[in-house]
């Protein structure tokens, strides 16, 4: 498989798009007014404690306060696979099932008392953030956790021999004993040097947190997880990608500073991308993006599936559309859920969906098929980072699944509540309709003959673009040397842009 990783960076949003083999599989954004928080560690107060949901209101400073559950106070329970996204060995869980009798959570916190805690599930809709006490540090191939001892390999980590390696350099590094290290799955094949590097760095890390906590006033951030482009530099860039390509040189020097600390190995795999050509048009991922959002995903038999999200699940049904298959109508069926059972893992991360999935397959008389059918999205759902828990399928080809939902969906974070039909549909945000319209002025402006652009938008995307705090207009006036006029009409639907070039 041809593995590749493409940064786009613009003033307002940073994306990623990973691609196998040209197709996009994996897909990350990033704005300015948007920030990821998951990771954050941050000295809180507790404002409530209550006895009766097992949990505690934590003040951090954001403009809701945290939930605290007991299961993430009681020392030893530990929330590894929140943060991790990766699983741990069987010790550690069966140390988990030992503790389900859990004290009062009154017993452990009062109002007033100052903690330190984490997020581990940014605020969404109505929710304030998810918190937990068991701070977890993550490198490249450790995750350190101060406030536990327990040493412990990632599940991934199959190969016997290698376990047995990477304990034996564990064993030999000396390493604190009230503290404890997961090593996660890229730690597979990584010396003794960059374990002892690593978990250098991160102890060193831990002494700057305990200080910064010791002098600082509640509420108050802490420690600051990376942002977007270095989580994915730290996370998912391995030996296993040909290549990384960045269209920003100052992020492109960043991740050479990280990576000669972290993978000095990786570094002659990254690329700036220099072309006129933009980089995600160059390799047509545009195009790609945009499918993303659609309701219906189209298969290659000629089938399709159709997305509903809801505020309680999100419901996927599977239709054999144009597809009639050469033999009977259970043969159709199958060979459409077989290829719905390899997509829907795939539309599941790129579109970051999560909590309750129902996936309602086509009806199959046949066992066996179900079985199968099963069995493959079992299979693919191995290869998500994000822990899931799936039902076996039903008779009626229905199967009930969760997946973990740390932040909002792709799709709740680029658009919002459509005015014109009072919450019905949606349409894309202000923010996504304006960072659309700076693209299009890039494209048009490179060719424009004209001294002078008009472009018509609603007034709300007009006053978006303009205000002060935004600038996005002015910038590339300097750049490309030519006057945007901006004319507002309310009669305009809030996605359409028209731009048109007048000779001055």
């Amino acid at each position: 498989m041809h593995k590749e990783i493409f940064i786009n960076v613009t003033q307002h949003e940073k994306r990623v798009a990973v691609l196998i083999d040209k197709r996009i599989e994996e897909f990350y954004t990033e704005r300015l007014d948007d920030i990821n928080l998951v990771g954050n560690i941050y000295k809180g107060r507790v404002e409530s404690v209550l006895p009766g949901m097992g949990a505690a209101f934590v003040d951090i400073g954001l403009e809701k306060n945290g939930f605290l559950y007991v299961a993430d106070v009681v020392p030893g329970m530990g929330s590894y696979e929140k943060l991790l996204e990766e699983g741990v060995d069987e010790e550690l869980m069966k140390k988990a099932e030992r503790q389900r009798n859990l004290p009062p959570i009154n017993q452990l916190l009062k109002k007033g008392d100052e903690v330190l805690v984490q997020i581990v599930k940014e605020p969404i809709s109505t929710k304030g953030a998810r918190l937990t006490t068991h701070i977890s540090i993550p490198g490249r191939f450790l995750v350190m956790m101060p406030f536990d001892n327990h040493i412990g390999l990632s599940k991934r980590i199959e190969s016997r021999e290698e376990r047995d390696r990477i304990r034996k350099i564990l064993g030999s590094l000396k390493l604190p004993k009230d503290i404890g290290f997961i090593v996660r799955t890229a730690a597979q094949g990584a010396s003794e040097k960059d374990f002892q590097r690593e978990s250098r760095y991160l102890l060193n890390l831990w002494q700057q947190i305990k200080a910064k906590t010791r002098r600082s006033k509640t509420p108050a951030l802490i420690h600051a997880e990376y942002d977007l482009i270095l989580r994915v530099v730290r996370d998912i860039f391995t030996v296993e990608f040909n290549k990384m390509e960045v269209d920003s040189r100052d992020d492109f020097k960043r991740v050479s500073r990280f990576l000669n600390i972290l993978a000095p190995h990786l570094r002659q795999r990254t690329r700036l991308h220099t072309d006129k050509v933009a980089l995600f048009e160059k390799h047509d991922i545009e195009k790609q993006i945009e499918k993303i959002y659609d309701r219906v995903v189209q298969l290659k038999s000629g089938g399709y599936l159709i997305f509903d999200q809801t505020e309680s699940l999100v419901a996927i049904d599977v239709n054999s559309g144009k597809f009639v298959g050469k033999k009977n109508l259970e043969d159709t069926a199958f060979k459409t859920n077989l290829e719905a059972a390899n997509e829907v893992p795939r539309q599941l991360k790129l579109r970051d969906l999560g909590g309750i999935i129902i996936i309602d397959f086509i009806d199959m008389d046949y066992a066996d098929h179900r079985k199968s059918v099963f069995k493959t999205l079992e299979r693919r759902l191995e290869d998500d980072k994000a822990k899931t828990n799936i039902l076996s399928i039903s008779s009626i080809g229905l199967v009930e699944m969760t997946r973990q939902r740390v932040r909002e969906s792709i799709e709740s974070k680029s658009y919002q509540k459509c005015p014109y039909c009072n919450g019905r549909g949606i349409v894309k945000s202000i923010s996504t309709v304006s960072i659309e319209l700076i693209r299009k002025l890039e494209h048009v402006l490179q060719n424009a003959r004209s001294r002078e652009v008009f472009v018509s938008m609603h007034p709300e995307v007009a006053y978006y673009v303009s205000s002060p705090e935004k600038n996005m207009i002015k910038p590339l006036e300097r750049r490309f040397r030519k006057n945007i006029r901006i004319i507002e009409d309310p009669n305009i639907h809030i996605e359409e842009i028209k731009i048109e070039e007048r000779n001055a």
